[in-house]
C-alpha cells in the first residue's frame, strides 16, 4: 500500500514562509500555491514515510495531524520503521520533531532517518551562517535524540529503498525508489514536485541547479512510464500521486491522477 497523507494546502514566496491556505483559495500574488504530502508505504515487512511534512514549523499541529492521518491506516507515529528524507528543507524534513508539552519531542521515536549527510551538513552550516538559532537548536535536538543515518555511509537497510543522489533541487538532493514485487512507486522531492511539472520545461531559480533539474525530471519520467513506477509528487495539491499512461511527442505525456490518496 502507498498512501499520501495529506496535511494542507499552502501559499509560499521566497522567504520560504507556508501560511496555510483553504484548498479553494488562490496563493498571495508571486507566491505558489503547494500542498504537503508525505507518503505511507506499507507492506508485509516495511511499515515507512517519505519525507515527514512541516512539523513545528507549521502554524497547524503537525503531529496531531500525522497522528490522524496515521490513524486512518491503524497505525501510529511509533509504528513508523524508517522515514526517507529526499533533501533538508524545512518543509520536508520539519516533521521529524514535533513541539509538544512545551519542547522538541522525535516524532517517530521507533523509525531510523535516513538522509544524506551532505545535505545535512548543507542545512547546518546554512542555519549558522545565518544566525538561525532556532533551527540549530532544532537540528541538535534531532541529532541527539534519533536514529539519524547518512546515505553515504551505506545504503537504507529496507531491500525495496532506493535512495539516489541526482541533484538539481539541493546540491545532494535525492530520488528515492520503492520497488515490492510489481509495485513501484519513485519520489523526487523539488526536482518534480506537483504533478504540474511533468509536462513543462523550465528551469527554476529557486533550485541549486535548474538545468541539473530539468534534466533528472527528463530521465525519471522515462523510467516511470517505461517501468510502470508510480509517481509521488509532494506538493501536489488535487493529486499527489499520478501514473503515466502514454507519451506523445507534442502532447507530452497521458497522465493519470489518484485522487483518492491510496493505491
Amino acid at each position: 500500500m502507498i498512501a499520501a497523507l495529506f496535511e494542507g494546502t499552502y501559499t509560499v514566496g521566497n522567504a520560504r514562509k507556508f501560511v496555510p491556505i483553504r484548498p479553494d483559495q488562490p496563493p498571495l500574488k508571486g507566491e505558489f500555491k503547494l500542498g504537503i504530502n508525505p507518503f505511507l508505504i506499507k507492506n508485509g515487512s516495511l511499515t515507512a514515510l517519505i519525507d515527514a511534512g512541516l512539523g513545528p514549523f507549521s502554524k497547524k499541529d503537525h503531529y496531531e495531524i500525522i497522528t490522524r492521518n496515521l490513524s486512518r491506516h491503524n497505525l501510529s507515529p511509533e509504528d513508523i520503521q524508517h522515514v526517507f528524507c529526499s533533501h533538508a528543507h524545512l518543509d520536508h524534513i520539519g516533521g521529524l520533531l514535533s513541539e509538544r508539552y512545551g519542547t522538541y519531542d522525535v516524532t517517530f521515536p521507533n523509525a531510523t532517518i535516513w538522509i544524506s549527510g551532505n545535505d545535512w551538513q548543507r542545512f547546518v552550516e546554512e542555519a549558522d551562517r545565518a544566525d538561525k538559532h532556532e533551527l540549530l537548536r532544532w537540528a541538535a535536538f534531532l541529532e541527539t535524540h534519533a536514529d539519524l543515518r547518512f546515505t553515504e555511509n551505506g545504503s537504507p537497510e529496507p531491500d525495496e529503498i532506493t535512495m539516489r543522489t541526482t541533484g538539481g533541487h539541493t546540491e545532494f538532493h535525492q530520488a528515492i525508489l520503492y520497488k515490492n514485487g510489481s509495485e513501484r512507486a519513485m519520489m523526487l522531492g523539488d526536482v518534480l514536485g506537483r504533478p504540474m511539472a511533468i509536462n513543462r520545461k523550465f528551469v527554476a531559480k529557486f533550485d541549486h541547479d535548474g538545468k541539473k533539474s530539468q534534466a533528472v525530471r527528463e530521465e525519471y519520467l522515462r523510467k516511470a512510464l517505461e517501468e510502470d513506477y508510480l509517481v509521488l509528487t509532494y506538493h501536489g495539491c488535487d493529486s499527489a500521486m499520478v501514473k503515466l499512461k502514454d507519451y506523445d511527442e507534442k502532447r507530452g505525456y497521458d497522465v493519470e491522477h489518484i485522487t483518492d490518496g491510496m493505491v
